[in-house]
């Protein structure tokens, strides 16, 4: 029975009024609308018919490749790309669930068409631009749409930017990748997308040392240097401290397992560059005055831990850092785990590095293993005397 026969049966028996009645039919047939919109279907047929059609002008289009001009191709894939937002647009009531895939769709078919042209007329030693360019898409696809899939999309094509952008990059790629970061961490309101971008700018600086030929150790602690400079512009950011500490981690790793390597004894370091770095380095933290960052400035003793050949010294002030930080982590009641496995790690690359072909195998294992439970039980015990142990 119809929502008009049940209304009009109601108001016979006087159980509605009018004005009930009226309001009621008007509500259930909204609704009634508004879901035959949203389960709205196309016929399997048509579906079927849609995927044979583009699948075979995609294979007429691939067998004829060749013979298409130039031209052609381009407006071929501008066509799609361009589809596939108005398609988008045209499904913003009707399927909303469907618009941002045609989005992501429009960002492809946008590379797509990029890669003809750029193969096309022989640009291929302009490859980095095409990175460049899918990364200032994604960037303007995140300002304009805020969907947490195009903060995936923007840091893949960042990453993608920086890591192809090391050999042969020019200054105009690095002012305009500058450029795109910094919109990107501006304009962006989401944490997220602050960290990936605080990621991007790491990267460009390393391409500068790249472009600038470079040829010391040191150049990484420098961009990490540089990059204090947003702690200058962006103070309410206090969380971001960690993204220094981080890689100041993985930078101190870093230079522990490639302490005895070649690259390392190339050359000696300029006693006055470290010197510079290290005074630097104590010198942000100073100006700051951020209790996390005195552990970055600890980096100060790296330049000067490198001019030993066999990097023991370098070896045993990570042992004393990594251990301090657990320490303090502890002290100050915050979470240990990123602490503990910063720990583990130099435990193990300094094991690699020099005790590996020193020990049987099973006695590296006990010894990390007993390391782990001493620390283990004396953080424990530490935390039951002052009485906020978990069980």
């Amino acid at each position: 029975m119809s929502i008009d026969k049940k209304v009009r049966e109601w108001k016979e028996a006087g159980l509605l009024d009018e004005v009930t009645g009226q309001r009621l039919v008007d509500y259930e047939h909204e609704r009634l609308a508004v879901r035959e919109k949203r389960e709205h279907k196309p016929p399997i047929l048509v579906i079927i018919g849609s995927i044979l059609l583009a699948l075979s002008l995609f294979s007429f289009v691939a067998a004829n490749w060749q013979a298409i001009p130039d031209l052609l191709k381009v407006s071929i894939f501008l066509i799609f790309m361009v589809a596939m937002y108005v398609t988008a647009e045209q499904l913003q009531t009707r399927a909303p669930r469907y618009v941002t895939l045609f989005r992501v769709l429009g960002i492809v078919f946008f590379v797509a068409t990029m890669i003809v042209i750029f193969t096309t007329y022989n640009l291929s030693s302009q490859i980095p631009l095409l990175f460049w360019l899918m990364f200032a898409v994604a960037v303007l696809h995140k300002l304009i749409y805020q969907h947490p899939i195009f903060t995936f999309i923007t840091a893949l094509a960042a990453f993608l930017a920086n890591t192809n952008s090391f050999q042969g990059v020019g200054l105009t790629l690095i002012i305009l990748g500058f450029a795109i970061t910094w919109v990107w961490f501006h304009y962006v309101d989401n944490e997220i997308d602050r960290i990936f971008a605080w990621f991007s700018f790491y990267g460009l600086l390393i391409t500068v040392g790249q472009y600038a030929n470079y040829e010391g150790r040191f150049w990484p602690i420098w961009a990490l240097v540089i990059l204090h400079v947003l702690f200058l512009v962006y103070r309410e950011r206090a969380q971001w401290n960690y993204l220094y500490l981080f890689v100041a981690a993985v930078l101190s790793i870093g230079y522990l397992i490639n302490a005895t390597e070649g690259w390392l004894s190339q050359r000696q370091p300029s006693v006055l560059e470290a010197t510079a770095l290290s005074a630097i380095l104590v010198g942000v933290y100073l100006l700051h005055r951020r209790p996390e960052l005195v552990w970055v400035s600890l980096l100060a003793v790296v330049p000067f831990s490198l001019f030993e050949d066999s990097g023991i010294l370098l070896a045993i002030f990570l042992e004393v850092v990594a251990l301090g930080y657990l320490v303090w982590q502890d002290h100050n009641r915050k979470p240990i785990v990123l602490a503990f496995i910063y720990f583990l790690l130099v435990q193990m690359t300094i094991y690699f590095i020099y005790v590996w072909d020193r020990l049987d195998i099973s006695l590296f294992f006990l010894i990390g293993a007993l390391i782990v439970f001493a620390l283990s039980l004396a953080l424990w015990w530490r935390s039951r005397t002052r009485g906020d142990v978990r069980t």
